[in-house]
This record gives C-alpha cells, structure tokens and sequence, in this order.
C-alpha cells in the first residue's frame, strides 16, 4: 500500500509549518521526485551510492526532468563511486552533471537550492527500496548541505577516475617503450580515451605528415566531435598543413587549434598530453622515413604529475612564443602595406583666439 506521512516540525520560536514526508512505492516517489525538480530554479545537489547513476537514467521521466534543468541553466553537481561497472552511465550523467568519485560514498540524497532534501530509505537487506523521504526543516537542510559541500571538496574530478579505470592506472608510473607497434597503439587507445582536452606537439614538418597518413588526424577530429578541446603545433606552416589546418581540421563549427612554431626545436620529437594527466613523448630516430613505425625511436609514457606537468610546460610556453611571432608577422605586414604610400611625419598647428578678446 502507497501512503505518505506528514509531520509538523514546529517551535516555538518558528511558526512556520515544516514537513517530513515518506513516501512509500514507485509511483509515489517517482510523483515526489517530479514535484521537487519542478520548483528548482538555481542548483541541485545529489550523493549517490555506484548504484544511483544506473537507477537515474534508467527512468527516462526523472532523466528527461533533469535535463529540462540542465538547459534551464540550473547547476547541477553529482557525488558518486565510479565503477568499471557504471563507468558508461556515469559518463552519461557527465552530459549534464558535474560529477566528482568518492570511493564508497554510500546513501542516495538530493539537496535542492539549498531549502530541500529528498533521501532514500534504504530497507535492511542493504538494498536501495522504493522509499523516500522529504524534509524542508531548516536546520537539517544546512547539516545536509555542509555535508555535501565536505565530500565534494574531497572527492576528485570524474574524469581523472575514469581515466584511472580506463587505462588501468592504479598508481604513479614512468615507462619506457620500444616497440613501434606498441606505441603507435597506445597513441591510438589514448586519443579514443581523452574526455576533455588534448595537446599535440610535431617537432617536424615529416612528423605531422606521417600523423596525416596514420590517420591520427581524422581521429583528432573525432575527439572534437566529442566535445574534446585539441590544439596542435606544427613548424611553421607549408602549403600541406595550412589545406589541413583549413579545409579538414575546421568542420561544423568545431575545430582543431592550431598553432605554428617557426624556429626549429632542438629535438625531434611528437609529445602527446591527454587531459592533463597523461603524457607520451615519442622520440624520431628517422625523420626520412614515410611512415611512423619505421621512424619512431622510444617512447616515454608517464602520469607522473611532475613529468606531465614538465610537459605540458613546454608545450604552453611553446604556443605562446608562436602567438606572439604570428603577431609580430601581422604587424610587419601591416607596416610594409603602409610604407609603400610614402607617408612623411607632419605637425598640425592651430592658433586659438579667444571669442571674447
């Protein structure tokens, strides 16, 4: 049987008519649910258990629901315990979440603009039961909220644990790999496995036209299409890559940033950074060869944050030493088209009378 119960939470210094309610069955929480996303107006709070983000999406009401708040512009933020089992669901509440791991967060709880709480009662098997409970006591609402605010100031960023899962990285590392076909497989898996940002260095003009060749490339533009941040540097820019950079790297109003660096490197090298927490450098033995197997010496493959952050240094002060020659070249440019009309320096005069002497 489906019932709910109403508690008045009165003092006597509060006249105002708080509520509990527990609501009992499918369809009376699933209602209760839908009623307290409806009168959300600037954030969401929830803490979910590995199970929640499953349940979540499995009812297409409640996921429809949040993302009606999500294009309302509402905050959203998630807590919970990312899985290799529920790593596909919680990268789909990453659509309109932002979603931070905690290893064994337990409870399922929402906090809505900071004035209500909606919890699952769990039954004593341990096992979440279609039962919720509902407050708007004052007192309680904050105790909840700091809580939430506690843990997600402790819990890490989804992606990084996702990354963690996907790649098998339980602890810090620095390898050393020498066969060309293991590394021409690693950069693939990598580029398929960034959720938000990939840096991509070609030390030589060859190098990036064997990425064109093996493909590397159209995958970079898949990762765009993904919603992937890409920017890439490439020697200074040929006829070759400016097509490239032009005409397959700039489809649909997402693109592929690129920057050109026009001083040669000390080194040959290709530097990958996946996410900020991934790096590969990959030394070339043979910039003549066509093809990157035959070119590719050892390859550095790290999470270290020292090393990654080491390259991703590299790789920022090298884009903005290209930003600022691209500016310097604007400028050069503009003063030859201006030098060409033959303007002198000229000094205006002008006597000023005043009217009334």
């Amino acid at each position: 049987m489906n019932f709910i119960i109403y508690v008045n939470l009165e003092t006597p210094t509060n006249t105002n008519s708080e509520k509990l309610e527990i609501g009992h069955g499918v369809e009376n929480s699933e209602e209760l649910v839908l009623q307290i996303i409806s009168k959300i107006k600037e954030k969401l709070d929830c803490c979910y258990d590995k199970n929640g983000p499953a349940a979540q999406i499995g009812s297409e009401t409640l996921w429809n629901a949040i993302a009606q708040l999500k294009y309302k512009g509402t905050k959203l933020r998630l807590i919970t315990e990312i899985t290799k089992e529920n790593i596909a669901y919680c990268k789909t509440m990453m659509r309109y979440f932002d979603v931070r791991h905690m290893d064994g967060v337990k409870g399922n709880f929402g906090i809505s603009d900071g004035v209500e709480y909606l919890g699952n009662i769990l039954v004593f098997d341990g096992k979440p039961g279609a039962q919720l409970i509902h407050m708007d006591n004052k007192p309680f609402i904050e105790l909840q909220q700091f809580l939430f605010d506690t843990l997600w100031n402790k819990a890490i960023q989804a992606r990084e644990k996702i990354k963690e899962i996907e790649l098998g990285l339980d602890k810090e590392f620095i390898e050393t790999i020498r066969d060309p076909l293991e590394i021409q497989k690693l950069i693939h898996n990598l580029l398929k496995s960034a959720t938000y940002e990939i840096l991509i260095l070609f030390s030589t003009i060859n190098s990036f036209y064997r990425a064109k060749q093996e493909n590397i490339l159209d995958m970079l533009k898949e990762s765009v299409e993904r919603g992937v941040n890409v920017r890439l540097l490439a020697p200074a820019e040929d006829d070759t890559i400016k097509e490239i950079s032009e005409k397959k790297l700039k489809e649909r109003r997402k693109q592929i940033y690129i920057q050109h660096i026009r001083k040669p490197l000390q080194t040959n090298i290709i530097t990958l950074i996946i996410d900020q927490t991934i790096s590969l450098s990959i030394e070339i033995n043979d910039d003549t060869k066509e093809t990157l197997r035959e070119s590719t010496g050892l390859a550095t493959y790290s999470n270290s944050e020292s090393n990654v952050s080491s390259c991703a240094s590299i790789f920022e002060s090298l884009w903005i030493q290209s930003e600022l020659d691209k500016q310097n070249k604007i400028k050069q440019v503009y003063f030859q088209v201006f030098k060409g009309f033959g303007l002198k320096d000229e000094t205006y005069k002008r006597r000023w009378q005043n009217e009334n002497s």
